[in-house]
């Protein structure tokens, strides 16, 4: 849901997103390209939807079909995203490179760990 939040902002504010995500004073994203409204709004869309899924999964969680396809698409993204940024660091500090790495390195895997199969009661 924390991918979400984060996402409603830069879909009904993109530029205010853009100029100032994490934080206010360490805006990642305009060391990363020039502002692009529609590829902000539709990264937004993008998480909302993960966490539509998500939120279903965790309500159908005795599913393990539907929580292992809803962690594969997120596996998917997660993944992509992090060989981004893992070749695209040289504009961040090592405070924000060790926070951006850990952040999408602990999606990553908690992405993977829905692929594992619950356990059985």
């Amino acid at each position: 849901m924390f991918a979400c939040l984060g996402h409603v902002w830069a879909y009904f504010a993109p530029e205010l997103w853009y100029e100032t995500f994490p934080h206010i004073g360490a805006p990642w994203q305009t060391r990363l390209g020039p502002y692009n409204e529609h590829l902000v709004t539709d990264m937004a869309a993008l998480y909302m939807a993960l966490a539509v899924v998500t939120t279903a999964a965790m309500r159908f969680a005795d599913s393990d079909r539907f929580v292992t396809t809803v962690g594969s698409g997120w596996l998917t993204f997660c993944v992509f995203h992090l060989i981004y940024h893992l070749q695209h660091l040289s504009m961040f500090t090592t405070g924000e490179r060790v926070a951006l790495l850990t952040l999408l390195s602990t999606q990553t895997l908690v992405s993977a760990a829905l692929l594992a199969p619950s356990p059985r009661k």
